[in-house]
């Protein structure tokens, strides 16, 4: 919606405003039927070096299922325009909607790999409440996703992509090598970040602190006073970076380092007793590995991801008073 121009501007302002890297990464996302040949050159004058392109689809049907204006001919024709003004290109790709085959979703992917983006996104389809999509499947007019079809497709495009020389560095990103996504990759590493604009989450360390804020969501109200923006602030307690930790290094190719865990989360020691035995029943059912003192998902746990992680958090009615809270010696019990 913005302008080259608007988007130098603001560019401008964050490199007058901070000190940045010389080989920043900066990243815009942008629907296919978006991008003409003058918009492109635009964007690659002003300093954005990489393209994340909503595609979702290369087939027309399965496009007109998602709502999407686009069509599949200017899916193809956005990938190949944009070649010619970035060397780092993600594409992004949905699977599992309604009447949509194994076979179909493969075509998909090798249409995708055809392309050579740098970055591929897959994601299954997900219905989210209130949504058009899930009133339409209240009202019958709709199916639901099939999940036991969706685990086959995501079986098959780790094996499709990673066939073709894509490493699968968390569990719904691909990427040649080098080539991960910068900025998603430091939301998975818990980095701080900040986000600006209506609806933009920040997350920063402060005081010993970790916390997070939510910018409200209505531009007028943002255009009206732009420095008492701010929705919602949270300030995360010990399980709740526990938690986060566990579910993101999970979910990362690199896995969740057990030995680390311990020492940032002491507070946790009982937990780590229950998590040990949790953690032995789904190595016998496949679903993790152990590499030295780091556990990482095996195929099929990728498939579980979020579901193992929760397996192995800490909850709130198992959270202890203020006093073991607070570090003490306090002893308490933690059941999974």
């Amino acid at each position: 919606m913005l302008s080259a121009a608007q988007l130098a501007h603001i560019l401008s302002l964050v490199q007058k405003k901070f000190h940045l890297d010389s080989d920043l990464e900066i990243t815009l996302e942008a629907n296919p039927e978006d991008l003409t040949d003058s918009r492109l050159q635009d964007y690659s004058h002003v300093g954005i070096n990489r393209l994340s392109i909503g595609t979702q689809a290369f087939n027309d049907e399965k496009l007109n299922l998602l709502s999407r204006k686009h069509t599949a001919a200017e899916s193809l024709a956005s990938v190949e325009r944009a070649r010619h003004w970035f060397k780092n290109i993600s594409i992004d790709l949905i699977f599992g909607t309604e009447g949509e085959t194994l076979s179909d979703w493969e075509q998909e992917l090798e249409t995708a790999v055809s392309l050579s983006p740098e970055h591929i996104s897959a994601y299954s389809l997900t219905v989210e409440p209130f949504t058009r999509l899930s009133k339409l499947i209240e009202r019958g007019k709709r199916a639901h996703p099939s999940e036991a079809l969706q685990t086959e497709m995501f079986l098959l495009a780790m094996n499709v992509l990673e066939t073709h020389g894509f490493e699968h560095y968390e569990v719904s990103n691909y990427a040649r090598p080098n080539f991960r996504s910068r900025h998603n990759s430091s939301y998975w590493e818990r980095v701080s970040y900040l986000g600006f604009g209506p609806s933009a989450h920040s997350f920063f360390r402060q005081d010993g602190k970790e916390i997070r804020t939510a910018n409200a969501p209505r531009l007028h109200r943002y255009l009206e006073n732009p420095h008492g923006i701010e929705d919602f602030r949270e300030t995360l307690s010990d399980f709740d970076r526990f938690n986060e930790t566990v579910l993101l290094s999970l979910r990362r190719q690199e896995g969740l380092a057990l030995e680390l865990l311990q020492k940032k989360f002491n507070f946790a020691a009982l937990h780590f007793q229950t998590l040990n035995q949790t953690l032995a029943n789904f190595e016998r059912n496949g679903l993790i590995m152990r590499e030295t003192k780091t556990i990482k998902l095996t195929r099929k746990g990728f498939t579980l991801a979020d579901t193992i992680a929760s397996e192995l958090f800490i909850t709130e009615h198992q959270q202890p008073d203020e006093a073991f809270r607070t570090r003490s010696n306090t002893s308490c019990q933690f059941n999974l």
